[in-house]
Formats: structure tokens, C-alpha cells, sequence
């Protein structure tokens, strides 16, 4: 009875490694940029009930038969099979030491594990202290800003969009196009992009939606401690956002959000940083607005619907006597393989494809009916890609390591551009924005940003984008506690 007892967890046990090391090699391979940092926030701040499951039955498609087949090996050389006439006989050795080789097998499954979500990296970086933060650091609040003109502000937030989706022609790495309203907009007479060879490049701490969101607002990047109290609430709570300065200018700040904004505190952040009203699918009916069946996305509803509520937005908020800043956060390009409906484009045979040639019309179109309403002389468009996308694999099979995030301003009321070569991050998109809408910086730096109007070098450009990278994942105690509230 003990002997069949022991057997069935040992069983239970292989199994258990079996898809360890199978989830282990899948995110090596297909979510090589997918780091400790996020599985740690998603653990403190968010909402699983809000998650797209098939975020989760995608890999469980692809895995769970390479999982079977590997336990049906395990299963073979440690008890033998016997199937119709073929018969395996089990090795001796494993079989004789069934406990020191499961215990070996579990290490290496762990380690794996570990490895495929730089686990490892997080360890000794938040064993190293480094005083780069507080020495570069420039707090907003301290800064003198005076507006020569209060431009409204459209921010668009896509989410995944890269320039690597661009044709080799146009710095890119496909041989056709995807998203060619997408590269025109940026080649436009009214655009500035900043990124003729080099381009906006992806720091650990904005690798993620959430983490974007604050780097991009803030000038800080979200760096994530073992420590719930610091997102709880609040994300960077410490920090002086874009929301709050042009709040205290007199704008108005509005959200809208195609996922629910509780997945990942992006509700917390925008509420604590500027007082935005916030739409998405729980806060719709607010104002007044009906979601039917066809307009329901994966994650709340899709950016078909999402552009319909902007456009029925600005024709309110934009008859207000106060200046508007409008953020809007799609979620059609998200891994994996984007989000498809009856609008959706058919012209590729990758799905993935076809969502962000999609988006690409959607971005478009919107922009089109923009400059037809009178409000846009006095507006500003920007729209950037949130991160590089999580499905590396879909990269990776181009071949192309020279990865930026897609950025373009349009109709900017400061268009004193030194160069448009720049090698910039995140961190630089407060300062530039500010700056875009008729903002004037003492000094063009805040947070850790660096206006590209200005003449002044990007932290990237004064350190490199390795070291820059290194340095921000790095303990600092001055950012647990001055931006995270955490001693």
C-alpha cells in the first residue's frame, strides 16, 4: 500500500517537473522580455478577474502536449511502459535512485524556471546599491514651468507598437508592409519623430503597460520591491506627474482605457496623479454610454470602440472652457496573436499581423477626423507604442535586434527640433510633451527626462542604453523612498 502511495506522488512529483521545464523553455523562447519585476507587481497590485484567460490558454494549447510527451519519457526511464508490443524497460540506475535523480531533475527544473524570468538578475541587483537615481534625478515639483500657449493633448498609448513592423526601407525589418498609415504619419510635414536611425528604446522598468504608463507620465521608471505597501494604493506615489502639473494649469484630464483599468492599478495611478476621470468597461454607463456585444474586446472592449467613445469625448470635452488632456490606451496588438473581430483587417496570414494592420487604420482614421474638427489648431497629438511586444518569437523570427518603440508627435506647438536622430527612453516623454504642448522647462529635465526639443543630452545618449538599463535596475534607496514612499 505505501509502495503504490509513493508512487502515485512520485507520479505527481514528475509531472510537476515536467512543466516546470516546459513553461521554463517556452518563455525563453516566445517571452524572452518578460522579467521578475512584472510577475512581482502583477502578485502586489492587480486584479486577476480582470486578466484575458487566453493570455493563459494560448501557451496551455501549445504546452500541455509537449508536457504529456515529456512526462510519458520520465514515466519510461524511471518505471518502463509497455505499449501494445513496444516496451520500454526503465533504467536502472534512475530506477534503483528514484529519490536522488527526482531531487536533481526538480533542481534543474527550478533553476530553469528561475533563469526564464531573470530571477536571478533581480537578486543581485536588489543586493547592489546605486546612487545613479539621486544623482540624476530632477524633482518636478521644484522646477519652473511656464505655458507661452495651453495646447490640448491627445496621448495615444498603443499597446505593443514597434518600428520593427516597418518594410527594410523604412528602417524596419519586414519585407512588406504592416502598418504603412502608421510610418506615414510620422513621415507627415506636421509630425516630429525623433528617430531617424536610433529611436526609443525599452528600459526594465517600462516594459510592461502599467509600468509604461508611469514612466511615460512620470520620468521615473516603476521599479517593483518585495513590498505590497508601495502599490497598494498608489504607483510611484512619490512622483510629480504629467496629469498633476497640467491639472494644476488648468486642464482637464480624462482617460479611456480598452482594458479595465484595475487590472494592473492603472485606475489607482491615473486617479492619485491628476484626478482623471476614468473611462472603461465598469465606468461606461457614467457617461452614458452603451457597449453592445460587438464592441467587447478580450479585455474590456476593443479599439474600434474605443476610438468611436473618443471621438464622441472630444466633441464634449473639447466645447469646455478648460484646455483637455486626453490619454487613450488600446489593447487590440496585446499578445498573444492580437485581438480580431469583424472590423479587423484579413490581408495577412499571421493574425498577429492582421491586428496591428488594424490598429494601424484605426490610429489613422482617428487622426484623420481629428483635423477636421476645430478644435485641432489648438491640439497635440502623440502617439507612442507602450513597450516592445512580449511575443518575441514573433520578432525573433525576423531576425532583427535593433528593436525601438514606435513614437510620433503631430502638430506640436514647439517645433525648435535640434535633431531627429536621438536615442531616447520613456523617462524622456514627460519633458517632451510638456515642452509639445507649449510648455517652457527651467532647465528641459524632469525626473529623470530630458526635453528633445531642447540641446541637452538624453540619460541614453550621455551613458548608453546598457548602462542606463543597468544602473535603473539597481537597488535605490533614495527611489524607495522618495517615489515609492518606502524606507
Amino acid at each position: 500500500m505505501k509502495d503504490k502511495i509513493y508512487k502515485v506522488l512520485h507520479v505527481i512529483f514528475l509531472f510537476l517537473i515536467a512543466t516546470m521545464i516546459v513553461a521554463a523553455l517556452y518563455m525563453i523562447n516566445n517571452l524572452s522580455s518578460t522579467n521578475f519585476e512584472e510577475f512581482l507587481f502583477e502578485l502586489f497590485s492587480s486584479n486577476a478577474s480582470n486578466t484575458d484567460f487566453g493570455t493563459v490558454l494560448t501557451p496551455l494549447k501549445i504546452c500541455t502536449p509537449i508536457v504529456l510527451t515529456f512526462m510519458l519519457i520520465l514515466f519510461a526511464v524511471f518505471y518502463g511502459i509497455t505499449i501494445n508490443k513496444f516496451k520500454v524497460e526503465p533504467l536502472k540506475a534512475l530506477s534503483k535512485h528514484k529519490g536522488i535523480y527526482t531531487i536533481l531533475l526538480f533542481i534543474i527544473a527550478l533553476v530553469l524556471i528561475l533563469y526564464s524570468i531573470h530571477f536571478f538578475e533581480y537578486i543581485i541587483n536588489q543586493n547592489t546599491e546605486s546612487n545613479f537615481i539621486e544623482e540624476n534625478f530632477v524633482d518636478p515639483k521644484g522646477v519652473t514651468i511656464s505655458f507661452e500657449k495651453k495646447q490640448n493633448l491627445i496621448f495615444i498609448f498603443v499597446e505593443s507598437l514597434e518600428n520593427t513592423l516597418f518594410t527594410k526601407t523604412q528602417g524596419g525589418n519586414w519585407n512588406y508592409e504592416v502598418i504603412p498609415e502608421l510610418y506615414n504619419l510620422g513621415q507627415d510635414e506636421t509630425s516630429i519623430s525623433f528617430e531617424t536611425t536610433k529611436g526609443m528604446k525599452m528600459l526594465h522598468g517600462s516594459s510592461w503597460t502599467s509600468a509604461s504608463l508611469v514612466s511615460n507620465n512620470t520620468g521615473v521608471p516603476l521599479k517593483v520591491i518585495p513590498n505590497s505597501k508601495a502599490y497598494k494604493n498608489n504607483l510611484a506615489s512619490g512622483s510629480y506627474s504629467l496629469g498633476e502639473l497640467l491639472m494644476e494649469n488648468g486642464y482637464y484630464n480624462e482617460v479611456i482605457s480598452s482594458a479595465n483599468t484595475s487590472f494592473g492599478s492603472i485606475d489607482k495611478f491615473y486617479k492619485k496623479h491628476g484626478n482623471f476621470e476614468i473611462i472603461d468597461i465598469d465606468s461606461l454607463q457614467n457617461y452614458g454610454l452603451n457597449l453592445e456585444e460587438k464592441d467587447k474586446g478580450n479585455w474590456g472592449f476593443n479599439d474600434n470602440y474605443l476610438f468611436k467613445t473618443a471621438k464622441e469625448r472630444l466633441n464634449i470635452i473639447s466645447k469646455n472652457d478648460k484646455p483637455f488632456n486626453l490619454q487613450l490606451i488600446t489593447v487590440d496588438t496585446h499578445f498573444f496573436d492580437g485581438f480580431i473581430s469583424d472590423y479587423s483587417e484579413k490581408s495577412f496570414k499571421n493574425q498577429y499581423e492582421n491586428a496591428y494592420a488594424t490598429t494601424s487604420r484605426l490610429i489613422n482614421n482617428f487622426v484623420d477626423w481629428v483635423k477636421e474638427q476645430p478644435f485641432y489648431e489648438d491640439t497635440t497629438i502623440v502617439i507612442m507604442g507602450d513597450h516592445l511586444t512580449m511575443q518575441s518569437k514573433f520578432i525573433n523570427n525576423k531576425m532583427f535586434k535593433d528593436r525601438s518603440i514606435y513614437c510620433c508627435i503631430i502638430n506640436s506647438y514647439n517645433k525648435n527640433t535640434i535633431s531627429k536622430n536621438r536615442l531616447f527612453t520613456s523617462l524622456d516623454t514627460y519633458p517632451t510633451v510638456v515642452s509639445a504642448i507649449g510648455g517652457k522647462i527651467d532647465g528641459d529635465k524632469l525626473g529623470l527626462g530630458v526635453n528633445l526639443f531642447s540641446n541637452k543630452k538624453t540619460l541614453a545618449e550621455e551613458y548608453g542604453i546598457e548602462r542606463l538599463d543597468e544602473e535603473l535596475q539597481k537597488r535605490s534607496s533614495f527611489y524607495n523612498k522618495k517615489i515609492l514612499g518606502i524606507k
